[in-house]
C-alpha cells in the first residue's frame, strides 16, 4: 500500500495517453518495483525480495489501471495479497476471501525511468531529512504563474562543496546554501520544477538515510533506499538574486517563531487584500489590520532583541505564514532596510544558512 500511494502521485490521470494512467509492476530476482509517470516526473517504488513480507515465485510485469489498483488494494482487510499473471494481460488479484481480475496493457510501451541519454558520472549525496526540510522551505515559494515557467522551479547551483537552493515569485525569495561533506569538483546548473519537489519531500522519509542526486542534460534523478523519483527540468536562466538581497539594515529584531506565527495568522484573518501592518517598537511588536465595514484588530508581541531605529512596514499576511510555517528554528530575525527594500527573514540560528525575503506592500 505504500509503495502504491508513493508512486500514484506521478500517474497522468487526465492523460490521453492510456497507458499513463497506469501503475507498471515489475517483479523479479530482487523484489517488485512499481512505477507511475507522467511527461514531468516519475515515481518509482521498489520493495524488496526478502521471504517474509515479499516472496517472488515467478518474474513478470504488467501495467494495470492505477485508480481501480489503488482502491482495491486499500479496501482489503488481510495481511497478505497475491498478484499473478494466469493469463496474457490479465491480472489476478487474491486476499483472504476476496478475488478479482485486472485488465492490464503491455508493460513494453511503459517509458523506463532509465530511459533517454546516460546520466553523468557527476553526483551529489546528501542528507534525505535535511534534502526533505529543505525543499518544504523552498518550494512553497516558487511561482504557481505559468506566465513566468522558469519563476515556477527551484533553482540548484552546485559548486564544489557547496549546493545553494533558490526559488522566487518575485515578491518572496528563499535561498539555502548547503554543505556536500563528501562531494566532488562539481559544477552544476539545473532549475526542477517545485511541483515536482514538494511532491518528492512528502515521500522522502525522516531517516539518516541519504539521497543521491544525478543530473542530465534534461533531467534530474533522485535515488534513496526503495525509491527512485526522476523529473523533468525547466529551460532558461534562473534570474540572477544576488542583487536584490539588503546587504545593509536600519534595524534588525528577534522574535519567537511560533509566538510570531500565531499573532500573523490572527491578524490576516481581518485583513483586507491580505495585506498587514508590522510596528516595531522598543520593546513590542504591533501587528495589525483591517476590512472596511467589516472590522479591524490589533496583537501585539514581545521582542526578544532590537538593534537599530523604530520601523512600520505593510507585507502579505498569507506569504509571511507560508515562510513562518517552514521555519525549523525556536527564533526568527527580521531586518529592515527601507520603505521600499524587501524584509530579510533569517532563522536565529547560526548553524542554517537559509534567507528569506518578502516584499512590502506600498500603502497610503
Amino acid at each position: 500500500m505504500n509503495a502504491i500511494q508513493y508512486v500514484i502521485k506521478a500517474v497522468a490521470a487526465n492523460s490521453s495517453i492510456p497507458i499513463l494512467q497506469g501503475i507498471h509492476i515489475q517483479a523479479g530476482a530482487d523484489g517488485v518495483t512499481f512505477t507511475a509517470s507522467n511527461t514531468s516526473m516519475t515515481i518509482q517504488s521498489m520493495i524488496a525480495q526478502d521471504g517474509f513480507s515479499l516472496t517472488v515465485k515467478r518474474k513478470g510485469a504488467i501495467v494495470i489501471p492505477s485508480r481501480y489498483f489503488h482502491d482495491i488494494i486499500r479496501k482489503f482487510n488481510d495481511d497478505k495479497v497475491i498478484l499473478e499473471i494466469k493469463e496474457p494481460m490479465i491480472l489476478s488479484i487474491v486476499s483472504g476471501h476476496s478475488q478479482l481480475r485486472l485488465c492490464g496493457m503491455d508493460p513494453t510501451e511503459f517509458p523506463s525511468i532509465d530511459d533517454g541519454e546516460a546520466f553523468p558520472s557527476t553526483k551529489l549525496r546528501i542528507s534525505t531529512s535535511l534534502l526533505r526540510s529543505t525543499i518544504k522551505q523552498l518550494a512553497i515559494v516558487a511561482s504557481t504563474s505559468e506566465t513566468s515557467p522558469i519563476l515556477t522551479g527551484v533553482s540548484l547551483e552546485c559548486s564544489n562543496d557547496c549546493l545553494n537552493l533558490i526559488a522566487t515569485d518575485g515578491v518572496r525569495l528563499a535561498y539555502r546554501a548547503l554543505h556536500l561533506e563528501d562531494a566532488t569538483h562539481n559544477i552544476l546548473n539545473a532549475v526542477i520544477p517545485a511541483k515536482n519537489l514538494y511532491e518528492l519531500s512528502k515521500i522522502l522519509n525522516k531517516t539518516d538515510d541519504t539521497t543521491e542526486i544525478e543530473v542530465s542534460n534534461n533531467r534530474v534523478k533522485f535515488v534513496t533506499t526503495g525509491l527512485k523519483v526522476e523529473s523533468a527540468l525547466i529551460e532558461g536562466t534562473f534570474p540572477f538574486i544576488k542583487n536584490v538581497i539588503p546587504q545593509s539594515y536600519l534595524c534588525e529584531i528577534a522574535v519567537d517563531t511560533a509566538c510570531l506565527l500565531k499573532a500573523v495568522e490572527c491578524v490576516t484573518v481581518m485583513a483586507s487584500e491580505q495585506v498587514i501592518r508590522l510596528v516595531a517598537n522598543a520593546d513590542t511588536l504591533k501587528l495589525l489590520s483591517k476590512t472596511a465595514d467589516v472590522g479591524d484588530i490589533q496583537n501585539e508581541i514581545p521582542l526578544l532583541e532590537m538593534c537599530g531605529e523604530e520601523f512600520v512596514v505593510s507585507l502579505n499576511g498569507k506569504f509571511f505564514i507560508d515562510i513562518l510555517r517552514n521555519m525549523d528554528c525556536a527564533s526568527v530575525r527580521l531586518r529592515y532596510s527601507g520603505k521600499t527594500s524587501p524584509i530579510v527573514v533569517l532563522p536565529d540560528d547560526s548553524l542554517m544558512s537559509t534567507l528569506f525575503l518578502i516584499t512590502p506592500v506600498m500603502t497610503r
